[in-house]
């Protein structure tokens, strides 16, 4: 990268509207009940791929949703369940497992999104103090920009008597 191209991508960064529209966009991603974590790659790119690895010719939901869907631990656990049906230890179709994955998911969503309620609460009850706090704070400034200011009329009526004495004494 250049220092040319560097310097448009930090002045294009630093931009207000780029600021507001990742700002929305951040906002938007958060909303998702589903997020997706397979980053700029499209769902075509993750079957293919997907169809690469299996050497089958063909990706089912499942694999897609998991590939897309879960976090590498989750997908260790999605494995487990479907090794399980191959071995023989559960019966269910990949409709069943895919519902499964989908339960999974939304359970940690679910979790995700009381760890966040309870962090906003606290980062809220954090702000209030912090306005408290500061509220506090411009009352005392104010006080003592109160008390300097009735400081500096005193010392300049001294003066201001003082001037007049040395003037009536000149006189």
């Amino acid at each position: 990268m250049t220092k040319i191209e560097r310097k448009f991508l930090v002045d294009h960064w630093s931009d207000e509207k780029f600021k507001e529209k990742r700002k929305k966009a951040t906002e938007s991603r958060a909303h998702q009940k589903m997020p997706h974590y397979n980053e700029t790659k499209s769902f075509a790119c993750l079957r293919q791929e997907i169809v690469g690895k299996k050497k089958e010719g063909k990706c089912s939901r499942v694999n897609e949703l998991v590939a897309s869907h879960t976090r590498k631990s989750k997908k260790d656990e999605i494995k487990k369940l479907k090794k399980q049906r191959d071995k023989g230890l559960n019966d269910k179709t990949d409709e069943q497992i895919f519902q499964d994955v989908l339960a999974m998911i939304h359970m940690v969503l679910i979790e995700v999104k009381k760890k966040a309620d309870q962090l906003v609460e606290k980062a809220r009850k954090y702000a209030e103090n912090a306005r408290t706090e500061a509220e506090k704070a411009k009352k005392e400034v104010e006080a003592i920009r109160n008390d300097v200011d009735r400081k500096i009329e005193q010392n300049n009526a001294i003066w201001e008597m003082k001037f007049h004495q040395l003037m009536n004494f000149i006189k």
